[in-house]
């Protein structure tokens, strides 16, 4: 490895788990925050539908200008500070209208960063150990997320209050930790391999591409109806519940508790067998999540959910990206990612606005029916994709159940 790839890495990883600590002390609440606020169900849509519409909506032009410019290490580091920056805007923005003006900045900056971050992993990634690099990659991330989540649990304990003045101190950590870690990425070296510009479009890499394609419209349908839900869990945990401080806390932890440990054993198992097993695994571990809120008697029936989708977390944070940059050719990864990214963030807006207003409508409980349906029914397209690449053991299952292994 030479120099410049070693001090890439490791300033990667640093970012990782400074931004991870800054993150988990903040990003996790947001939702929980406006509940506090007393936000009701459109209003939860809409605050939903802007967290994942305007971060993502925006990826791709964000990815297609790093491509442009052959240059990752500076929009990460641009967006990390402006987004992280926000934390602390939130502390003023009390009333619905500012706080979600507040969000769609932070959203809209921080998606200058993930098209570059996962196009540099590829860029300084072998393809044989690339699952292996963003298992570690995610690994750091989660502990670190794992140790704010542990640090707020002691906060809440410790900071004895009902007040929402709670949240100020870690959104404030949150947003200083955010600019230094951004900053780390100074260190870094990126290689500079400048190169015609592909003029390939967004609608041309859908059509060029039948097997991104199919894997594209899979997670399309899947993620509309999970995100129908997204608005009313918030709801069901503080209004229904009653959940406290402490316990929205430990919801947060237990989830990560149960990702962290898997995320490397994944990385390792996907480098050999492949990513479609695991994003098959992972979407329907993911669909139970709307029966158990709708049926939820107390907190304690959520802190087994997370600690179960925690495992499929892990899942997901490794296998879909790894999924990508294998479709993905060198010089489209950030546009691929800003992509993929874009029209979930399209179709997760609109079912997150539709799960708000069918929340008041329909009710809760029969809102979560309709997520839990969709959610079921999308697991089984999964079947369907097929692999970009050649792994070491490619894995199918037959039609009897058994397993059978080619190469």
């Amino acid at each position: 490895m030479n120099d410049e790839k070693n001090r890439t890495i490791k300033s990667m990883y640093w970012n990782q788990i400074l931004g991870s600590f800054s993150s988990g002390l903040a990003s996790p609440f947001i939702p929980y925050y406006a509940a506090f606020l007393n936000f009701n169900s459109p209003e939860m849509g809409f605050l939903q539908a802007s967290q994942n519409l305007f971060p993502n909506v925006t990826q791709y032009h964000w990815g297609k200008l790093s491509d442009k410019f052959n240059n990752r290490i500076f929009f990460i580091i641009i967006g990390g500070i402006i987004s992280s920056l926000m934390f602390i805007a939130f502390i003023v923005a009390k009333s619905p209208i500012f706080f979600i003006t507040a969000v769609i900045i932070q959203s809209i900056f921080g998606a200058m960063v993930t098209p570059a971050w996962n196009a540099l992993i590829g860029d300084i990634s072998l393809p044989s150990k690339r699952a292996s690099f963003i298992g570690k990659l995610s690994f750091y991330s989660n502990l670190s997320m794992l140790f704010a989540g542990v640090a707020f649990l002691f906060y809440t304990l410790i900071y004895s209050t009902s007040s929402i003045s709670i949240y100020y101190l870690p959104f404030a950590i949150a947003g200083i930790l955010g600019v230094l870690s951004s900053l780390i990425m100074l260190y870094a070296k990126e290689e500079k391999k400048f190169r015609a510009e592909r003029k390939s479009s967004l609608f041309s890499i859908l059509k060029k591409d039948n097997d991104f394609s199919y894997f594209m419209y899979s997670q399309l349908f899947y993620n509309f109806f999970m995100s129908i839900s997204w608005p009313l869990l918030f709801i069901t945990t503080v209004d229904v519940l009653k959940a406290s401080y402490f316990q929205v806390a430990m919801l947060n932890l237990l989830g990560l508790i149960s990702t962290v440990p898997f995320i490397t054993i994944f990385g390792k198992i996907i480098d050999k067998t492949g990513t479609k097993w695991p994003i098959i695994a992972s979407r329907f571990m993911f669909v139970p999540v709307p029966l158990v809120y709708a049926f939820a008697n107390s907190v304690i029936d959520l802190y087994i959910l997370n600690i179960v989708t925690g495992i499929g977390q892990a899942i997901t944070n490794v296998a879909f990206i790894a999924y990508i940059l294998d479709a993905a050719p060198k010089e489209d990864r950030g546009k691929y990612v800003g992509l993929y990214n874009m029209l979930i963030g399209i179709v997760t807006f609109f079912g997150s606005i539709l799960g708000g207003y069918l929340g008041i409508y329909l009710g809760l409980f029969n809102t979560y029916m309709v997520s839990f349906i969709g959610r079921f029914s999308g697991s089984f397209l999964f079947f369907k994709i097929r692999e970009k690449r050649v792994y070491p053991q490619m894995i199918r299952l037959n039609p009897f159940g058994g397993i059978m292994r080619k190469r």
